[in-house]
């Protein structure tokens, strides 16, 4: 029998979730997920860190410091194609598995058009340039896969459960159930029992359905239990990208101050696989499947400028407004339990649910140090306060989701990079430590680091950049709620070219 319901929250449960790296979450750990952003830009930009807050001369500045396009003398176009490599090691109930995936992206591409006045005055407006450019912020392809051997407590033991507590409350309909005691019970994975203590009561209660199941803590001999092998894999994929028109403009090659308009877009495809083969019953396996589609569309704006006090500092700083999203959220659930004597299934489906995201500000600043020909040393600091992100619908109440949010903590990120001049050729290198928000909530350290190194050759009209980033960080997950957290180590790589051609 297909139910079908309104998309309140996703039935796996609420999981914490890694930077970028979607697994499965609450509506408060999408706030702060589409408020995360990946170390971005062109090549150069990336091998140096992600800095670019006191640097100009890079079409990173169109959704970066837009003063930056100030520092441009003429005009240019660039294409940056990319790929990434992640390796994850997941633990969960002592048991080890490892797991690759990989995939080309776009990073960045753009134009900058440089405009000059025809009679420019010493000290005066020495022209700008507008800029028109895509770059991805975040990304959220990934796979993660986990799996052990539960003697404790599983899925069934949840359903069970959960199916008693709706029960309590007075709902004798099976029907009414949440979705996933409601999918066990359909699939017979539980069932509804009447007390035949009390001839005529129509007193009833859920539970294993026991000719078919048993249960793992069950001794049916001393020393022997029945473990149930439980297995999971979430697959994601798609990004975040945002999408620039800006300016900066050029006074006496001192001060530089710059605007942009930008339009963020996502999507985001995921797909949860969860099993349970059980120990001598049966019931051979079931899977639950939770497939999952979010798209959201959200606008900013973004003030710069960047003052060069002396002729080898450069002093920047750059606020993006909060990014006001329409979201769009849909998922359905299906299960499906395998026993010897056939198969059964059934599916939940949930009607699209549409709603508005509030994603926090960001204030940047930040310093480069030019050393004659030899090259620059810079830094950024980020300031971030994640509990101020804000959700919203005419169609769903989102009150506890912001007290969720409100949990959120304010953090700095950093930035640290060079650059070195050897004729045509640049060396570079680079490190940016993105903070926790949730302050390592539930003993997880989801803090994010990353290792940068490129190289690039300018030519007059030509120029190329190769960039390599090495980030780690972890995250965790949940299959069900209640049920123990598999915890997962996460390395990221990604190489990223960038082609530009000067006009």
């Amino acid at each position: 029998m297909r139910r079908i319901n309104t998309l309140i929250l996703i039935s796996l449960g609420v999981v914490c979730l890694s930077l970028t790296q979607v697994t499965g979450q609450s509506y408060s750990d999408i706030a702060r997920i589409m408020s995360q952003q990946d170390v971005s830009g062109t090549a150069r930009i990336q091998a140096i860190g992600g800095v670019k807050t006191a640097l100009g001369g890079d079409i990173s500045a169109i959704s970066g410091n837009p003063a930056g396009l100030g520092f441009y003398n003429s005009s240019e176009f660039a294409i940056s194609p990319g790929y990434n490599f992640i390796n994850n090691n997941s633990s969960y109930l002592g048991t080890s598995v490892g797991n690759d995936t990989d995939n080309f992206f776009l990073a960045n591409t753009g134009a900058v058009f440089h405009m000059a006045p025809k009679n420019q005055r010493p000290g005066g407006f020495k022209g700008g340039s507008f800029g028109f450019g895509t770059s991805r912020i975040a990304s959220f392809n990934n796979q993660i896969i986990y799996q052990g051997s539960n003697t404790v407590e599983d899925f069934i033991d949840f359903a069970v459960d959960e199916a008693n507590l709706q029960g309590m409350n007075g709902y004798d309909d099976p029907n009414l159930l949440p979705e996933l005691p409601f999918l066990a019970f359909q699939t017979t994975l539980i069932d509804r029992f009447f007390d035949s203590n009390s001839p005529g009561d129509t007193t009833f209660f859920y539970d294993r359905n026991i000719y078919d199941i048993f249960d793992p803590g069950q001794v049916a001999f001393p020393s022997v239990d029945f473990p149930t092998l439980q297995t999971e894999t979430i697959t994601s994929s798609g990004g975040h990208y945002t999408t620039n028109i800006s300016y900066g403009a050029n006074f006496a090659d001192r001060f530089y101050i710059g605007a942009a308009i930008g339009v963020n877009s996502l999507r985001m495809e995921q797909e949860r696989v969860f099993s349970e083969a059980p120990t001598d019953a049966d019931l051979i396996d079931f899977t639950l499947v939770d497939d999952r589609l979010l798209e959201g569309t959200g606008i900013n704006g973004t003030l710069g400028m960047i003052v060069r006090p002396v002729n080898v500092l450069t002093v920047g700083v750059s606020y993006t407004s909060p990014t006001f999203y329409e979201m769009r959220d849909e998922s359905f659930l299906f299960m499906s339990s395998n026993f010897e004597t056939g198969t059964i299934s059934d599916e939940v489906l949930f009607l699209p649910l549409r709603y508005n995201l509030r994603t926090p500000g960001r204030l940047n600043g930040g310093a480069a140090l030019f050393l004659d020909k030899l090259g620059f040393l810079s830094a950024d600091v980020e300031w971030v306060d994640y509990s101020s992100a804000q959700l919203s619908s005419d169609e769903v109440d989102f009150t506890d989701v912001n007290l969720d949010i409100d949990n959120y903590q304010a953090v700095l990120n950093y930035r640290f990079g060079a650059e070195f001049r050897l004729k045509a050729l640049r060396l570079r290198g680079g490190y940016s430590f993105q903070e926790d928000p949730l302050d390592n909530a539930g003993g997880v350290d989801r803090s994010r680091e990353s290792l940068t190194a490129g190289i690039g050759l300018r030519l007059k009209k030509f120029y190329a950049d190769a960039s390599y980033v090495r980030s780690t960080f972890n995250n965790a997950v949940s299959p069900y709620p209640g049920a123990l957290t598999a915890l997962t180590e996460n390395t990221m790589e990604s190489a990223v070219l960038t082609l530009g051609f000067k006009f």
